[in-house]
């Protein structure tokens, strides 16, 4: 029975997807760096960032967490951050199906957004919103960027 539940939600997801026109993209390591410096991520977080979307979304941009309703890249909480649909909502202002195309724009403002409010809240680094951050990404992340 689970196994029927995980094949309707895959299903309605990918339908949701193909009625967007949403295409999955893959980021490389590179790539994503390159993007996350254009929109002015500071320099000393851009490893960091670039190993939280690996550990959160393996750098897809249309990842959803069917279990925490997390979307995109960065894999960002319709709990607090964007709204479910296309309706935008929550802590960023934005929907969550717009986390979910290939331009990762609002995908990195609501992120820095989350990071600022997260220091905000007293918790340092912002980093510490992601839960993958501590076990994945919290030592040195020079090698996700070497080359770039």
């Amino acid at each position: 029975m689970h196994y029927i539940m995980i094949y309707k939600v895959t299903f309605l997801i990918s339908a949701l997807l193909a009625l967007t026109g949403t295409e999955a993209k893959i980021y490389g390591q590179c790539e994503l760096a390159t993007a996350l410096r254009n929109q002015g991520v500071p320099e000393n977080q851009v490893a960091t960032w670039v190993c939280i979307a690996h550990a959160e979304s393996n750098f897809d941009t249309t990842a959803v967490n069917t279990n925490t309703w997390d979307y995109g890249i960065f894999q960002i909480s319709s709990i607090y951050w964007c709204q479910s649909g296309d309706q935008p909502g929550n802590g960023c202002g934005i929907s969550c199906n717009s986390l979910l195309s290939d331009d990762i724009t609002e995908d990195i403002t609501c992120s820095r957004h989350i990071y600022e409010e997260t220091e905000r809240e007293g918790k340092v680094p912002g980093f510490l919103a992601w839960t993958t951050y501590l076990p994945n990404c919290s030592g040195d992340n020079s090698g996700w960027i070497a080359g770039c």
